[in-house]
């Protein structure tokens, strides 16, 4: 045994030495891999996609690859081969703004959640290799591409499938509030309303806390937002009675369903009104020339049952140097609300253009059984000036 060991070493040996035949090359079947020599930039600032461009250098890591071709995907939109390269190393390179033409849009067309998706098909002696991962069907029957997952973890520098994606620069702070000025009281107090439980109108301070207004104490960067409540009647939200007289409603301090807050200590908080509460801001000016400012808020959900009508409906009234109108922010109700208990949410409009004026607008609304909301950071920004 011995013998016919040291017999097959050899031959082993003597095969693999051998330049016209190498026994691991053929029994290693080598598919198509193109990647980039180092890691691109695959993530670019939304605020500058007029400059913005990609480079990337591409190699053939097995030496095998007699085609390369590339497409990039946009929604639903594909383009025609962008790339076609038959020989290694090979820089490719084009600005975001040529890469949008091929699908016929604009910068104006990027929103901050799309992303552009480029998929390669690499040619070999032995066969043509689709860059997109296998996906088998229910009769093992693949219906994607060629190139496994792991081909793609960080490391790899796939160039077989990859995205671009966009990111927006943190903004600065124009005004806001965490509700931290306003006085609080205990965390059972209640607020008794004005008016009939059921009656559609503007709500007041009572005494004492918990107050559902505010007046700004001035219109500086640190100066907290004013605001103003009201409760609106909503048929059929509720399946016992409609409208309240005393519950949790206004600015508190609790920690009962989360840790901390966003931001600071307090916030503004909402449960069992049997209706919708509205909480209109003080409406905040853009200042003159900035072109690129948003809105922002962090809402959280408490966990229990929630039923088609409770929600959230969060707009800002906005102005233009031109025209006013009104953007929509965020429309949260039935599953999605449930889906998104338990944790803090933020709701944020992204860089928008032009606008010169928000007025921030949340609506939130509950039946019967004992929904909470707390609302917290809200937040008008701008961008960051140029270094």
């Amino acid at each position: 045994m011995k013998k016919n060991l040291r017999i097959i070493i050899g031959l082993v040996l003597v095969l693999g030495c051998t330049k016209d035949y190498n026994t691991l090359e053929d029994i290693t079947f080598h598919g198509g891999y193109i990647a980039f020599a180092e890691e691109p930039d695959l993530s670019f600032n939304i605020l500058k996609l007029d400059t913005e461009s990609f480079t990337g250098t591409l190699y053939d890591p097995n030496e095998n690859a007699t085609n390369y071709t590339l497409k990039a995907a946009f929604g639903d939109l594909e383009t025609e081969t962008l790339v076609d390269i038959s020989s290694f190393p090979a820089t490719i390179s084009f600005t975001i703004p040529e890469i949008l033409a091929k699908f016929g849009l604009t910068i104006d067309d990027v929103d901050l959640n799309d992303k552009i998706t480029f998929t390669a098909v690499v040619t070999t002696p032995t066969g043509v290799f689709d860059g997109r991962s296998p996906n088998y069907d229910v009769n093992n029957i693949n219906q994607g591409g060629d190139t496994t997952d792991r081909l793609k973890f960080s490391g790899h520098h796939n160039a077989m499938d990859f995205s671009f994606t966009f990111f927006q620069p943190e903004g600065v702070k124009i005004r806001g509030t965490s509700f931290e000025e306003v006085p609080i009281g205990l965390e059972d107090a209640v607020y008794v309303r004005n008016g009939d439980n059921d009656e559609t109108l503007d709500l007041m301070n009572g005494e004492t806390p918990p107050f559902v207004d505010y007046m700004a104490k001035g219109t500086g960067k640190d100066d907290e937002l004013g605001f103003d409540s009201e409760y609106i009647a909503i048929t059929d939200i509720s399946t016992s009675s409609l409208g309240f007289s005393e519950e949790r409603i206004g600015v508190f301090s609790l920690l009962e369903d989360y840790e901390a807050y966003p931001d600071g200590i307090q916030g503004f908080h909402s449960e069992d009104a049997d209706g919708a509460i509205r909480i209109t801001f003080d409406t905040v000016h853009v200042p003159a020339g900035q072109e690129d400012s948003g809105v922002s808020f962090e809402i959280f959900f408490g966990v229990t049952g929630w039923e088609e009508l409770d929600g959230l409906h969060a707009y800002a009234n906005i102005t233009t140097d031109d025209d006013s109108g009104v953007l929509e922010l965020a429309s949260i109700f039935s599953n999605e609300t449930e889906n998104s208990a338990g944790q803090w949410l933020k709701i944020d409009s992204g860089y928008q253009k032009g606008i010169r004026s928000y007025q921030l607008v949340i609506q939130i609304q509950s039946g019967a059984t004992p929904e909470s909301f707390d609302l917290d950071n809200i937040i008008i920004y701008e961008a960051q000036e140029e270094q």
